[in-house]
């Protein structure tokens, strides 16, 4: 006798964003029988708690991130593509990429969040973000420029002052 699920072609599910929404997304499917298509405009999974450590030079870059073919190599259903998602055609149920469809039957959208200066962007250039490598990289340059600057600095308060470093942010309670 054949299978009813023979005939049938595998659910597909495309799942965009890698960060860990995406990423958790894939790996409870990993034993469904679907088709998993996991698109992030990144090659790997970024763990953005430690970003800080990072941006005080704690941490590498490469401490904090995982190839993501690797953290999903044991889903033999997912598939990781790279590319950024130009648009989304809920009609035709296709996310485009690079100019390509990709066929959904369900879309899963974990794009993540950024953050926000409120209404203030002008404070983006004096307070940076702290999403990405880059914006760790850029905040540990010049947590250690002020630190050289310092070094050198003769007057006491100038000293000070560069040494003193202001961090903004919305802590949740736990």
């Amino acid at each position: 006798m054949v299978d009813a699920h023979e005939n049938n072609p595998p659910h597909e599910v495309v799942i965009v964003g890698g960060g860990f929404g995406g990423l958790y997304a894939a790996k409870s499917l990993k034993k469904a029988n679907v088709n998993v298509t996991l698109i992030d405009k990144r090659n790997f999974h970024l763990f953005q708690p430690l970003l800080y450590q990072v941006a005080t030079g704690a941490l590498s870059p490469a401490d904090i991130s995982s190839p993501l073919r690797s953290v999903l190599s044991k889903s033999k259903n997912t598939k990781v593509l790279l590319g950024e998602v130009d648009d989304i055609n809920p009609d035709a149920q296709e996310v485009i990429v690079g100019g390509e469809a990709v066929a959904y039957d369900t879309l899963i959208v974990a794009t993540g969040a950024k953050h926000s200066y409120f209404g203030k962007d002008n404070w983006e250039e004096f307070a940076p973000g702290l999403k990405t490598v880059e914006d760790a990289i850029e905040m540990r340059h010049r947590i250690f420029m002020a630190f050289e600057a310092a070094e050198k600095e003769s007057d006491p308060v100038q000293r000070q002052a560069w040494l003193t470093f202001v961090i903004v942010g919305v802590a949740q309670p736990v």
